[in-house]
């Protein structure tokens, strides 16, 4: 299938609208020679809609080009002029469509003025009042009268439908777009909108410090603390010194992690995912355990370990790097099934390479149990790790993985978050709604979202069979496409708020009896939760209506920096198939967002 080709799509509010938002600073300087020429002339000045005074017209700040007067109202006001228009390749309506938008944005901003709103205010308001004032409407007709005076908007129209044919233009290739839109020039963004990310950063990291965070520092701390009193005073400096070289080890403060007790009390309370692995375990106790050497790997507690011992293997090795691995031996002997499991502590990758692992020569183990998920599946990425040794020691053929099916999904949902801020006892607090809206689209977030705020079907994305997936795979982008579910179907656009990311996980060896569980809003919460994007409901937010989709291409990837880290973008757009059968775009954009270890 030919991928879609998204329009106004947002990198940073800052880029200008002649730019394609795809593309790389190598290729603007490119592109110059495409550029429409613009006479410097006085009269051949721009206004930019928001920012023009009709009170005060020489106070109004002047642009030399039409693009740097829209960049303006998009950058200082969140009102970007060329989404709202319709398309270029529109012969018949573009031009008359284009000179009463003009008029039309120009008359609201001059009855607005003597309101002396802030400036992301009156862009909200300006785009809120187009979505319920299509200018197809028949009683536009008295926008073709100029509210400006010699406007220089209305007569640069050719101009104004190559800016929106730019705009359009997108990439033939999704996969390329994003790696692109990666390596943006952040230095073109502007100091007012790094002032306003940083706040947001300090918000979240204030905010979000999660207590397995807060964990792993006080661990780190701890352990170089000691390191440094164990050293003479002539090594101290020397530490230090090349302590400040060394580049975080991700690993070390993940493994740390797990030292914690809490993690451990929260995975064993979540019944569905233990009850799962349970029934799975000993429901196939003939068909899969008995007799069988079983690896699990990352084992914690031992409460996997114990149940494969309890199915009737006869030979366990329960192997954790973090120093929960005292507390399992103790809990294995305590259970009485010592002399089937075997405990070790060290990183797979290294046990492998040292044969540090209790198998004889040419020994293979016949099934890996493992609970490896992560938040929306892969966050923390351990999965390559149980792959490793599925690669170098799972018997052939015959060997398992333990889950051996994985699936992610995405679904829709609204939100009545921001509307609280509308009366809070009695009050009206929506100046709260912008800072809400800044730190929800920071990141990604973790959460439990009600089933009756799901306003989609759930789509899968993508799945593994995690018995012959490779590392690469991992890391992967897949189509999508979303529709309004059953009951949610209304003449009146729906607003999608969030995407939400979920997972199942299936036991599904031929010949054995299937065990399967959802992290998805339809079920039971797990401690996974659902994982979060947020859409920019102030700015840009996906509308739908009965029989809109919403399309496009969800990619996640690890972390360059954090390989346990992942980062999700989407390309997407609405809108429905025409009469004729072709696609009618309504509304586009770009969602960038990361879970962070």
């Amino acid at each position: 299938q030919q991928a879609y080709q998204p329009t106004n799509t947002r990198m940073a509010s800052s880029r200008k609208d002649d730019e394609n938002p795809w593309s790389s600073s190598d290729e603007e300087d490119d592109d110059d020679d495409d550029e429409v020429e613009v006479d410097d002339d006085d009269d051949d000045l721009f206004y930019s809609i928001c920012s023009y005074s009709h009170h005060n017209p020489s106070t109004s700040p002047k642009f030399d080009t039409l693009a740097l007067a829209l960049e303006h109202d998009v950058s200082a006001y969140g009102f970007d002029f060329l989404s709202n228009l319709v398309s270029s390749t529109n012969e018949d309506g573009f031009f008359e469509g284009a000179i009463k938008l003009v008029n039309k944005c120009r008359q609201f901003a001059k009855d607005k003025e003597e309101d002396a709103m802030e400036a992301m205010k009156l862009g909200k308001e300006l785009n809120e009042f187009l979505k319920s004032h299509r200018v197809n409407d028949e009683d536009d007709m008295a926008y073709y009268k100029p509210v400006l005076e010699d406007d220089a908007m209305l007569m640069c129209i050719d101009e104004i439908q190559e800016l929106k044919r730019k705009n359009e233009k997108g990439t033939q290739d999704v996969s390329a777009s994003l790696d692109k839109a990666d390596e943006l020039d952040v230095s073109k963004t502007d100091s007012e909108t790094v002032k306003r990310l940083q706040s947001q950063i300090a918000l979240l990291e204030e905010k979000l410090a999660r207590a397995k965070t807060i964990c792993i520092a006080s661990l780190a701390n701890d352990d170089e603390s000691m390191s440094d009193d164990s050293c003479s005073d002539e090594e101290k400096p020397n530490k230090k010194k090349n302590s400040k070289k060394k580049s975080p080890d991700n690993d070390s403060y993940y493994f740390n992690s797990y030292s914690n007790t809490s993690i451990h009390e929260t995975m064993l309370r979540d019944t569905i995912r233990t009850a799962a692995y349970e029934n799975a375990i000993l429901s196939n106790s003939e068909s899969l355990f008995q007799g069988k050497i079983v690896l699990d790997i990352g084992c914690g507690t031992g409460v996997l370990s114990l149940f494969c011992a309890k199915a009737g293997a006869k030979k366990v090795i329960a192997v954790d790097n973090s120093d929960i691995i005292h507390q399992a031996k103790e809990i294995i002997k305590l259970n009485g099934y010592e002399h089937v499991v075997t405990c070790v502590r060290g990183k797979m990758e290294t046990l492998i390479e040292e044969n540090g692992l209790p198998l004889s020569n040419g020994e293979t183990v016949d099934i890996i149990v493992s609970e490896w998920m992560g938040y929306a599946l892969f966050f923390e990425t351990m999965l390559p790790s149980v792959m490793a040794a599925r690669d170098a020691i799972m018997t052939p053929v015959t060997g398992s993985m333990f889950p051996n099916v994985s699936k992610i999904f995405i679904e829709g949902a609204s939100s009545k978050r921001l509307s609280y801020w509308d009366n809070v006892h009695s009050l009206n607090m929506a100046p709260m709604k912008e800072r809400m809206v800044s730190e929800l689209t920071a990141d990604a977030w973790v959460e439990v979202v009600d089933d009756e705020d799901i306003v989609t079907n759930r789509v899968k994305v993508v799945e593994h069979d995690l018995n012959t997936c490779k590392d690469e795979e991992l890391d992967f982008e897949a189509p999508f496409e979303l529709r309004l579910r059953d009951g949610k179907s209304s003449d009146d656009a729906v607003e999608v708020h969030q995407l939400v990311v979920s997972f199942d996980i299936d036991f599904a060896v031929p010949k054995t009896t299937v065990v399967s569980f959802s992290t998805g809003c339809q079920s039971t919460p797990t401690h996974w939760k659902q994982t979060v994007l947020w859409f920019d409901p102030m700015h840009n937010c996906p509308l739908l209506r009965s029989d809109d989709i919403m399309r496009g291409t969800f990619r996640m990837k690890r972390n360059a920096k954090n390989h346990r880290s992942i980062d999700m973008a989407v390309i997407w757009e609405t809108g429905r198939i025409g009469e004729d059968g072709s696609w009618v775009r309504s509304m586009d954009g770009v969602l960038r967002r990361s879970l962070i270890a």
